[in-house]
């Protein structure tokens, strides 16, 4: 993690806060993630990406008729909604909904790897600072 000062816009007083953040690496890309699975399956990286490819074509169909999805130990996938309060219940309509999302509940795999990861502060060398912005 890395340390940083941020105001929060609750914070009537303005103070600037220290807070830690998640150093992430870089986004891996599809192509890449289908290689990585080839290689640990040992079939052709075309295989691969036509099989991943399949998967999530079933997740979108299955999550668009409403189905939660187990995907073993790793998680599970749930649709949900978001939809403004109304006083009655004719006024609970399509219309009130507001945010579409998936759920990602963690499975035995992924909460395993969350409650071992290792949390280690981040040191900057006077390298990596950036001196000509």
């Amino acid at each position: 993690y890395k340390v940083i000062k941020q105001v929060f816009g609750f914070d009537q007083s303005r103070t600037p806060r220290y807070v830690a953040k998640a150093v992430t690496g870089q986004k891996l890309p599809f192509k890449k993630v289908c290689q990585q699975v080839a290689q640990i399956c040992g079939v052709h990286h075309s295989m691969a990406t036509v099989i991943i490819s399949g998967l999530f074509d079933v997740l979108a169909n299955n999550l668009d008729m409403g189905h939660s999805i187990e995907l073993g130990d790793f998680a599970t996938l749930r649709p949900s909604i978001r939809a403004k309060a109304q006083n009655n219940e004719k006024e609970a309509t399509a219309n009130t909904v507001y945010r579409r999302k998936v759920n990602l509940i963690p499975g035995k795999m992924l909460s395993d790897y969350l409650n071992n990861i290792s949390v280690t502060r981040m040191e900057v060398s006077d390298s990596d600072l950036d001196l000509n912005p």
